[in-house]
């Protein structure tokens, strides 16, 4: 059963990801170093953003339903 992250960790994770990206050569070395920080799985991190991403995307191209 996966482990249940506490929704601030994963929020303060994205934001030091996004906060500290400029600082390194690469995502996946601001990723790996933010998840050492944190003392979490740096594919954990990896999949928070990847699926923030997602939702981003989702969100701007849905279309808005009928007015009620």
């Amino acid at each position: 059963m996966p482990k249940k992250i506490d929704p601030q960790l994963r929020a303060r994770c994205m934001r030091l990801v996004r906060e500290h990206q400029q600082e390194y050569p690469t995502l996946s070395a601001a990723t790996a170093a933010v998840a050492r920080h944190e003392v979490i799985s740096r594919e954990s991190v990896r999949r928070w953003l990847a699926q923030a991403e997602v939702d981003h995307y989702q969100a701007l191209t849905r279309e808005p339903g009928p007015a009620k």
